[in-house]
């Protein structure tokens, strides 16, 4: 427990290895440091529940089971675990509803969070790590999630979670407490002691007052005044004496007070006895202290846990002491049930495994494989999984419209215009046409693309961070998902405006038109995919993307034609510029406009070279080899890069 930015999410996601900074230090377990074997042994909650909405809950267990869990199972034993879980956390009701979103109905808040407990409990953790699973569920639901914590902790689990703000109903379900205050540890101990601790320093829980309020209104600043006088002002004279040296725990200092002896109140275990817990004194109220005084009262209580801590004085526990005493509790913890919780799977501690003996486990899983499917499964359950979180998005009706839409007006506009070339005009109208699609077409797919790995970036760094599968299935799983919608629309588009405009009537010259517009289309999905694999943040990403598609569109060769020379080499970095070489050279090459209704034109010269009267800066006639290999150039190279950009942003170093 803690107050806001007391450390509390800080440290689980140190312990649980799932830290993105670069930090000093180790983390041990059981005093052997922590290995990816560990942590891979290792359940982590977070704070927001990362699921994909459009998944079922089943389908996310299933997922989940047939990557996470040993490649040794057969994919029975995968779902029968899948089942158990279900079962376990009283998901039947909503076992084929959708996750759900602030857009989308879905399940309730409370079948959520259980669905993220359930999604580490298939693993069988002997640690499961929650970062405030009761934020933002009502009292009851707390209670009940509480419950199903404590039924996982009777089956031979060690449950660790922050909370906030509990009721006075979900801290008497804790066993053990640790209060953090700006980062330092206030109190670490048995949860129904704690009020005996902070009234054997003066400051005793008031008459009415939840327990949990009062330490957090300690852990703030905020203290309790006696009489009418503040006791931050006291505080400011009060000196925690060594146990060594004082006789007492805390003593007072000041014109007109008496110092006051304090005994320390423990027992040879290091535990709380009855001679913590004195005179209830008066009736109390809270105050808040002023910011300086604050400061003070944190670190005098902070002082006096830890010299009672690690004090070499009379009663003092040595940090060794204190290890040795809680690898005690975790060969033998004690015992504990669930209220009214159903049965679920058996951690390690249940089969005689204790603590100790995970690390001998994790030894030996080193040696097995590391990923729970082989990478070519990983890729087909990817995909699956791709496809069905992409089932209410690939063909909705506003993109569908959007395209129909579009492609009708242009059709009207440029309506035949290819069947009449009967003028340098009508060219250039068919050179405008090809360019627009083009255009169109490369914005619609980037800007579409920007938004892909954003949106999945904090699930892909979790999951990454379980290791469920490599990051190169994952890409390719993605790439693959994503392939048959984001070539069925451009395709649709050009079935449609193709034949309304009048483009060059030829097989040969049409699947070459429509190849080469996917050519375009994949390559600038690749532009906005790279930008929003290295942003992330998508507004970033927006800004960033309209100034290159603007950039390569004027360079493209339709806008300006005469660039000065410094700055004409863009062109060549441009895929706007290789694709509508491309198109221009399918639809023109060795083909002649009809020059005879020109007016002035000479007699009988109806067929005139459109490479010849330099209506564009290309030749126009030339192959269109090196357009092709350029693009395929552009985009495997752009690929390569994102897959790096990816590895870059979800590998992390953790401890130096």
């Amino acid at each position: 427990m803690g107050p806001s930015g007391g450390g509390k999410t800080s440290l689980l996601t140190l312990l649980g290895g799932r830290s993105t900074a670069r930090l000093e230090g180790s983390v041990n377990f059981n005093g052997s440091k922590m290995s990816k074997a560990l942590k891979r042994k290792l359940g982590y909650v977070m704070q927001d529940d990362l699921l994909f909405a459009e998944l079922t809950v089943y389908e996310t267990l299933y997922f989940a089971a047939l990557l996470r869990l040993p490649r040794s199972w057969s994919v029975a034993d995968k779902l029968a675990r899948v089942d158990l879980v279900i079962e376990g956390l009283g998901l039947e009701r909503c076992r084929d509803t959708i996750i759900g979103s602030h857009m989308m109905r879905g399940v309730s808040g409370g079948e959520r969070k259980r669905v993220s407990i359930g999604h580490e409990l298939l693993i069988n953790p002997s640690m499961l790590l929650l970062d405030e699973p009761t934020s933002g569920l009502d009292s009851t639901t707390a209670l009940r999630l509480l419950h199903t914590l404590r039924s996982l902790a009777s089956g031979g689990r060690t449950i660790v979670t922050s909370i906030h703000q509990p009721s006075s109903r979900l801290y008497h379900q804790m066993d053990k407490l640790m209060l953090l205050a700006q980062g330092r540890v206030m109190y670490y101990g048995d949860a129904q002691c704690v009020a005996a601790w902070f009234k054997m320093l003066g400051q005793p829980c008031p008459f009415g007052t939840n327990i949990a309020d009062h330490i957090l209104d300690l852990a703030n600043g905020d203290v309790v005044t006696r009489s009418g006088a503040n006791v931050a002002s006291g505080l400011s004279g009060t000196v925690i004496g060594n146990r060594g040296s004082g006789g007492g725990a805390v003593r007072r200092r000041g014109a007109g007070s008496a110092t006051a002896g304090v005994d320390d109140g423990t027992a040879d275990d290091g535990r709380m006895d009855d001679r913590a817990v004195g005179d209830g004194g008066d009736a109390a109220a809270c105050s808040s202290s002023t910011d300086e005084f604050a400061e003070e009262i944190h670190r005098q209580l902070i002082e006096a846990y830890e010299k009672r801590t690690i004090g070499h004085g009379r009663g003092g526990i040595r940090a060794s002491e204190l290890q040795d005493e809680l690898r005690d509790e975790i060969i033998a913890p004690p015992g504990g049930g669930g209220r009214g919780a159903r049965p679920l799977p058996s951690g390690d501690g249940a089969k005689g495994v204790s603590g100790m003996d995970l690390l001998n486990l994790a030894s030996s899983s080193d040696a097995e494989d590391k990923w729970g499917a082989p990478w070519v499964q990983q890729v087909r359950y990817l995909t699956v999984r791709s496809v069905k979180t992409r089932r209410f998005q690939s063909l909705s009706v506003q993109k569908t419209a959007q395209l129909l839409v579009v492609a009708v007006l242009a059709g009207l506009f440029w309506w035949q215009i290819g069947a009449r070339l009967d003028s340098t005009q009508a060219a250039l109208d068919v050179g405008g046409l090809l360019f627009f699609v083009e255009l169109f077409m490369g914005f619609a797919t980037l800007f579409a693309a920007l938004f892909t790995f954003p949106l999945e970036f904090q699930m892909l760094v979790k999951e990454r961070q379980s290791g469920m599968y490599r990051l190169s299935a994952y890409y390719l799983a993605r790439t693959a998902s994503d392939l048959p919608m984001d070539c069925f629309l451009p395709s649709l588009f050009v079935w449609i405006i193709y034949w309304m405009t009048g483009l060059r009537i030829h097989a040969g010259a049409f699947f070459a038109h429509w190849a080469s517009v996917l050519l375009i289309v994949l390559t600038s999905q690749s532009v906005g995919l790279l930008i929003g694999a290295t942003v992330i943040n998508p507004q970033n990403g927006q800004t960033i993307a309209t100034i290159f598609m603007l950039a390569t569109m004027l360079v493209g060769g339709y806008y300006v034609r005469g660039m000065p020379v410094w700055i004409a080499w863009l062109k060549y970095v441009s895929f706007i510029y290789w694709g509508w070489n491309l198109l221009l050279k399918i639809e023109f090459r060795h083909r002649p406009y009809d020059c005879g209704l020109v007016s002035g034109a000479a007699a009988g010269a109806k067929n005139c070279s459109i490479k010849q009267a330099a209506i564009f800066d290309i030749d126009v006639d030339g192959s269109v080899t090196k357009d092709v290999c350029i693009l395929i150039g552009m985009l495997i190279f752009l690929r390569l890069v994102i897959y790096y950009a990816l590895k870059h942003k979800t590998t992390f170093k953790g401890h130096k």
